[in-house]
């Protein structure tokens, strides 16, 4: 788990298509998850926080990035407005 779930809303933000893959390394650190499928690599990243045993435990937060010839062409996120208090 390689972002912190505050940071991880922060840069979600900040992707677009069209970005580097080197970039998005630079913004979100080491990915947690690769794979290749049909020529297309998929990099992924993962959060989770305790929020609460009464809140119902943790709050896993995913953002996945898809890249063709290194460059973004399509990114998605899980939670990643959720509040974790």
């Amino acid at each position: 788990m390689g972002i912190k779930g505050s940071k991880m809303k922060k840069c979600y933000g900040q992707l677009k298509l069209g970005l580097k893959k080197q970039d998005v390394i630079n913004l979100l650190g080491q990915p947690d998850s690769q794979k290749v499928r049909s020529g297309i690599e998929v990099l992924g990243w993962y959060s989770k926080e305790f929020k609460g045993m009464l809140r119902g435990g943790f709050l896993e937060r995913t953002i996945s990035v898809e890249f063709e010839n290194d460059i973004v062409i399509g990114f998605d996120g899980e939670n990643i407005n959720a509040s974790a208090w």
